[in-house]
């Protein structure tokens, strides 16, 4: 694929948009997609500076970040007094 590190994974998530998301089944995975677009977007810096991963990798490791901070948040709301919750 031709074209800045920028138009790379712009392009790579308008076709998991348009064709990936639009497979999913379930709902509420297509509500989960569409919570990784912000933070895909507000750290396409980050994903831009790394030289090594592909467009997809990136995309996929910012997501998994992304999934850890809202774990990591959820254990904060439970504290010591609720279920314990491995991450």
């Amino acid at each position: 694929m031709k074209g800045s590190m920028r138009t790379r994974i712009q392009g790579t998530m308008a076709q998991l948009k348009a064709r990936y998301r639009e497979a999913l089944k379930d709902e509420a995975l297509q509500a989960a997609f569409d919570e990784l677009w912000p933070v895909w977007s507000s750290e396409m810096g980050a994903m831009i500076y790394s030289e090594v991963l592909s467009t997809l990798d990136l995309l996929l490791l910012t997501a998994a970040a992304d999934n850890r901070r809202e774990i990591e948040a959820i254990k904060r709301l439970l504290g010591s007094g609720g279920p314990s919750v491995e991450g």
